[in-house]
């Protein structure tokens, strides 16, 4: 009667429903449905984007790491190296005091001997310095026995 729906329009007659969309509403609706398609695309790409970052975080971070643990590796070996030198140096300067030590010594005795040999005849000071001279060239040899 004054129901749209009980008499059928020449629209509706063509659709087997009975039913009509109005043009606002269908495109209302096909809005609505490309709307949906563009949210789940762009939801899409930003959750791969998302996870491309993360991914990119984790390997930063092991890469941090491992950089890390590497430096941490050189610089024992640094250390090691760098004590075993110290301990050498310190050697080294052990010897050299030991060796300047024993020379003072060998030096104040040879002066006291020289000028002993001056006050009793210079003749004799001479012949002590050619064989002192002799003696310090067969000092590897074993031949010169300095203080005997």
């Amino acid at each position: 009667m004054g129901n749209r729906s009980s008499t059928p329009s020449s629209e509706e007659e063509g659709s087997s429903s009975g039913m009509y969309l109005t043009p606002e509403l269908q495109g209302k609706i096909n809005t609505d449905f490309e709307e949906k398609i563009i949210q789940t695309q762009w939801n899409s790409y930003r959750k791969g984007h998302i996870e491309r970052y993360q991914q990119r975080e984790v390997q930063n971070a092991q890469r941090q790491h491992e950089l890390q643990q590497k430096q941490q590796q050189l610089n024992q070996q640094a250390k090691l190296v760098h004590d075993e030198l110290d301990r050498m140096v310190d050697g080294a300067k052990s010897k050299l005091s030991d060796i300047e030590v024993a020379l003072e010594y060998d030096m104040k005795r040879l002066s006291e001997k020289f000028q002993d040999s001056e006050v009793s005849g210079g003749a004799k000071c001479v012949d002590v310095r050619a064989e002192l001279s002799r003696c310090y060239n067969t000092l590897d040899s074993g031949e010169c026995q300095v203080g005997v």
